[in-house]
């Protein structure tokens, strides 16, 4: 199972690493192609559209296909994605190739997440998901030195591609022992085991963890994008300034699911989910005064940290407040619903921003902070 594990982390730095070069790289890439600096939503939103077809199309390809052959197929959609991002010639192009990384990510997202949730421990899935926030760190760093240097933002997603490259190899060398055959450990037949999508959608508790999934991404994917450009457009940071804080944040992803995600296994899911989302509001709390520049810097680590384990523990908890038979279509579910999360919301965030002001990041990330807390606070009704 170890090469499995490898795999399933280095897929999580594939996931990651965009959503940091993204974050430092759009205020140069809107020059490029002359486009304002809000339309960092229009990227966001087509990346978003390709993420939710591939992930609630991805119960019935699953049921189609081999589960090892599922995942070559989204590394292989998002490596591509990838390597045309590097060369996209115009502004339309690239929101086509956006929209087709976000379809390779919503199928091997779906994928990775459901092999944790029906395989691995609360703490195992923490760490594998740290392993995301590496991703956007180097990410972010990567592109922070680009820039510096003065060679184009392209070469990052040249780099990119990468992980997505030597994982389309890997899961093709592993395709036979990849499985989630544990949730159907009690039952006789997959028929039986397995409910059908609208069968699935009248749990309560699969809408419980869509709201929890699309606020929490909101919140994530907001403060990774938004933050840079909000630094240095609104708040006078220099690129060198704003790309540590940007990286710090990240870092606070990893810590939190390390630190948290250690006793994911020993707290109860409750006093996890509360704290956290606690610690996240008060993140953006801090972020949000920006008169003591120190205590804005350590909000934005403190939002990462109180983030970290939320996400990953959704994910381990989804058999526990679906049940088994609907764990495979409540992931794809979930998994739409955190790129709706993700992607529709900042945007959301950067329309806002376009009028009245980039300060309204900082607003609209305590507003998502705040409805997150109370979706957390109310989860243990539907837990099993």
């Amino acid at each position: 199972m170890s090469i499995l594990i490898a795999l399933a982390a280095l897929a999580m730095i594939g996931f990651g690493m965009p959503t940091g070069v993204l974050s430092v790289a759009w205020p140069s890439m809107s020059d490029t192609f002359g486009v304002a600096i809000t339309s960092l939503g229009t990227v966001v939103a087509s990346y978003t559209v390709g993420y939710i077809i591939s992930s609630f199309s991805s119960g019935w390809l699953l049921r189609i296909t081999s589960f090892g052959l599922f995942l070559t197929f989204g590394a292989a959609v998002s490596g591509l994605g990838y390597v045309a991002f590097a060369f996209a010639p115009s502004w339309w192009f690239l929101l086509a190739v956006s929209a087709m990384a976000g379809a390779g990510h919503g199928y091997l997202d779906t994928g990775i997440n459901l092999y944790a949730a029906t395989r691995l421990s609360a703490r195992a899935t923490n760490w594998i998901h740290a392993f995301f926030g590496l991703g956007s760190l180097g990410g972010s760093s990567m592109m922070t030195g680009i820039l510096l240097v003065g060679i184009g933002w392209e070469w990052g997603y040249g780099i990119v591609a990468t992980p997505f490259i030597v994982l389309i190899f890997g899961f093709t060398a592993t395709r036979s022992r990849w499985s989630t055959t544990e949730i159907h450990e009690e039952d006789e037949s997959l028929e039986v085991a397995l409910a059908g999508t609208f069968e699935t959608l009248m749990v309560p508790g699969v809408w419980m963890g869509i709201a929890a999934f699309v606020l929490h991404t909101a919140l994530e994917v907001a403060a990774a994008v938004w933050s840079f450009t909000l630094l240095t457009e609104s708040r006078g940071l220099s690129v060198g300034s704003a790309g540590v804080w940007v990286t710090a944040y990240f870092g606070g992803l990893v810590a939190g699911r390390i630190a948290l995600g250690t006793f994911a296994d020993k707290l109860s899911l409750i006093t996890l989910f509360r704290l956290a989302g606690v610690l996240s509001l008060l993140g953006t709390l801090l972020f949000w005064q920006f008169t003591v520049v120190e205590l804005s810097f350590i909000g934005l680590v403190l939002l990462g940290f109180g983030l970290g384990p939320i996400f990953p523990t959704l994910v381990s908890a989804t058999p526990r407040y679906v049940g088994k038979r609907h764990t495979q279509n409540s992931m794809g579910i979930q998994m739409g619903a955190s790129a709706i999360g993700g992607g529709l919301l900042p945007a959301g965030v950067g329309i806002l921003a376009a009028s009245i002001g980039l300060e309204a990041v900082s607003v609209s990330l305590m507003a998502f902070a705040m409805m997150m807390l109370i979706i957390l606070w109310i989860f243990d009704r539907f837990v099993r």
